[in-house]
């Protein structure tokens, strides 16, 4: 019990280690069990899975005229694919007709 005045007088010290634990095992011959969880019950941890790469590891922000955009999602929506697949696409026929352009002027 813990005083809080300025006379330690009634101070009553915790029973030893071995008294409490003859008690705590003499209460549970009785039926008491605590409440505590104990060293041997703790929960295990999870083990964590491994991290899978990502899919796209690089991201990219753009600045779109209005209306770029939905067009954009539309696309993607109406050939169901996503929308880097799309971003990838449009390079691919810029660099195709950069190369064409290329081609007529040599």
């Amino acid at each position: 019990m813990t005083s809080f005045g300025l006379d330690d007088s009634d101070y009553i010290a915790p029973p030893p280690r071995e008294i409490r634990d003859k008690a705590k095992a003499g209460g549970e011959l009785l039926g008491f069990q605590s409440d505590k969880p104990t060293q041997a019950a703790a929960p295990v941890a999870p083990k964590k899975r491994a991290r899978q790469p990502s899919q796209y590891p690089d991201h990219y922000n753009l600045r779109l005229r209005d209306g770029d955009r939905e067009r954009l999602d539309e696309y993607a929506y109406r050939h169901r694919m996503a929308k880097g697949e799309v971003f990838g696409l449009m390079l691919d026929l810029l660099e195709a007709e950069e190369q064409r352009n290329m081609k007529g002027d040599g």
